[in-house]
C-alpha cells in the first residue's frame, strides 16, 4: 500500500493543461486586478491627484573670469555644487526677496529656495538658472531677480572679471509631467499575470485530487469500473466483479452520498441483464465517519470504493485504503462519482485538446 504516493506520481501533462485553462479566467483576473491596482493607483496619483501646474523660466548669465598665465577658466571657476549651493544662501535669499519686495511680489524664504536652481551645463562661464512655480508670471519675476542676485555677488568676487546675461527669460513654460501611464498599465498586466500563474501553478501541483478514472489506477493500483456515464461499464464490472452475489458499496468520504449511488449503478447495470445475474448492492456508510462500518465490508463477497471527483482528498482516500486494507477488506475495484463529464470528454477524446471520444 506504500505504493500510493502522489509525490512521486508521474505528471500527467494532458490533464495538468486540460485544468489549467479551464481555470484560465484565473489567470485574466489576475491580470485585470494587477491593471486596476499598479495602473490604476498610477493614474490616481499622477492624473487624477496629480500636483497644481506648474511653470518654469529659464536664464543665462555670462561670466569672465580672471585668469593668470598659462590658466584655464576650469581651475578658477565656481563649479555645479557651489553654484546650486550659493543660490539657496541667505544672501542669495535675502537680495532676491529685497527685490521682489520692492515690486510688491511677498514670498516666504522657503518657498523661494525650492523654487530656484542654479547649475553649469555645456561651459563653466554660462552659469543657467531655472525658477520653478505654480504661477508663470511669479516665475519670471523671481527669475529676474535671481539674475540681479547672481550679478552682485558676482561685482564682489575678485575671481570674475565681468558678468552679463545671456537670456533673460520673458515669459515661463508649463512644466510637462512625465506621464507613462501605458507603461504602469503593462506592469501591472505583466506583474498580475504573472502572481496569478504562479499562484495556479502552485495550486495544480499541490492539488491531489482524483479528476479521471485512470488517475484512480495508476496513483493506486486499484482496478476501475469507471464513472456512472462510462459506456464500458457494464463490462468492466463483469470483469472485476465475477461469480460475486453480494457487493458492499463504501465511499472514501461521508459527503458521497452512497445509497443514491448505488441505486443508480444498479439501473444501469440492469440495463444490461448478463452484468448482475442476481448481484446485489449493499450500500455501507464511509469507514472513517465509522471505522465500525468495516464489519459490514468484512460480510460482503466484494467491496466497491466510490471516489468522488475535484476534492483534493488524495491523501484521505489513501488513509482509507489502508484502514481497509489492515482489516482485510481491500476493495475489488473504485468507481469515480461526481466528475466533470466535459473534463473527461476532452482528456479521452482525439486532438490536442480533446474533444468528442
Amino acid at each position: 500500500m506504500w505504493e500510493c504516493d502522489f509525490a512521486r506520481e508521474p505528471m500527467d501533462f494532458k490533464l495538468f493543461w486540460l485544468l489549467f485553462f479551464k481555470k484560465a479566467w484565473i489567470f485574466l483576473t489576475g491580470i485585470l486586478i494587477g491593471i486596476l491596482l499598479i495602473g490604476g493607483g498610477y493614474f490616481v496619483k499622477n492624473i487624477v491627484l496629480a500636483p497644481e501646474k506648474e511653470y518654469r523660466a529659464v536664464g543665462e548669465i555670462y561670466l569672465e573670469y580672471v585668469l593668470g598665465e598659462g590658466q584655464i577658466a576650469e581651475s578658477v571657476c565656481f563649479n555645479q555644487i557651489t553654484w546650486a549651493s550659493l543660490v539657496k544662501t541667505d544672501e542669495f535669499l535675502e537680495d532676491v526677496a529685497g527685490q521682489l519686495m520692492r515690486d510688491g511680489i511677498e514670498i516666504s524664504a522657503e518657498s523661494l529656495e525650492e523654487s530656484m536652481e542654479a547649475t553649469l551645463l555645456s561651459d563653466v562661464r554660462i552659469v543657467t538658472t531655472t525658477v520653478t512655480t505654480n504661477n508663470p508670471a511669479l516665475s519670471v519675476a523671481i527669475s529676474h531677480a535671481l539674475q540681479s542676485a547672481i550679478l552682485h555677488f558676482g561685482e564682489k568676487q575678485t575671481e570674475i572679471a565681468s558678468m552679463r546675461i545671456l537670456t533673460s527669460p520673458r515669459e515661463a513654460e508649463p512644466v510637462k509631467l512625465d506621464i507613462r501611464l501605458l507603461r504602469a498599465v503593462i506592469l501591472g498586466a505583466a506583474l498580475g499575470g504573472f502572481l496569478a500563474l504562479l499562484g495556479m501553478l502552485l495550486y495544480f501541483t499541490l492539488d491531489d485530487s482524483i479528476h479521471i478514472p485512470d488517475t484512480v489506477q495508476v496513483r493506486y493500483k486499484i482496478p476501475m469500473l469507471g464513472t456512472l456515464s462510462s459506456k464500458e461499464l457494464a463490462q468492466n464490472f463483469k470483469a472485476l466483479c465475477k461469480d460475486k452475489r453480494k457487493l458492499a458499496l463504501t465511499a472514501s468520504e461521508g459527503s458521497i452520498p452512497i445509497e443514491k449511488i448505488a441505486k443508480s449503478l444498479e439501473e444501469k447495470l440492469k440495463a444490461e441483464k448478463s452484468a448482475m445475474e442476481g448481484c446485489i448492492f449493499v450500500p455501507v456508510c464511509c469507514v472513517e465517519d465509522k471505522p465500525e462500518a468495516v464489519e459490514e465490508l468484512q460480510k460482503a463477497e466484494g467491496v466497491i470504493l466510490v471516489i468522488g471527483a475535484g476534492r483534493r482528498d488524495g491523501k484521505r482516500i489513501e488513509k482509507t485504503l489502508r484502514f481497509l486494507e489492515r482489516q482485510g477488506c481491500k476493495p475489488d475495484c473504485a468507481l469515480l462519482w461526481g466528475e466533470d463529464e466535459k473534463l473527461v470528454s476532452r482528456y479521452y477524446g482525439a486532438g490536442i485538446f480533446g474533444g468528442k471520444g
